[in-house]
């Protein structure tokens, strides 16, 4: 999975939220797009290098080498 850089679109993501917080169509479409931004600004930073569901339905990160390595020296 390390490759992975993208494979929760933004339609899984209000899919996702319109189920677990019993959203409506575009209050779940809202809310994704302002989760999509901030992944996608977290990966512009070099924070994270994707996003994905795991097989629970979380939405997992993958942190950058540069936030491993630092998380491993404190």
């Amino acid at each position: 999975m390390a490759n992975v850089s993208q494979s929760a679109s933004l339609g899984s993501i209000a899919a996702y939220l319109k189920l677990v917080s019993d959203y409506d169509e575009s209050t779940a479409m809202k809310e994704a797009k302002e989760v999509m931004h901030n992944l996608v600004t977290m990966k512009q930073r070099g924070f994270i290098t994707g996003w994905y569901f795991d097989e629970q339905g979380h939405l997992e990160l993958l942190p950058s080498e540069a936030v491993i390595h630092k998380l491993g020296n404190d």
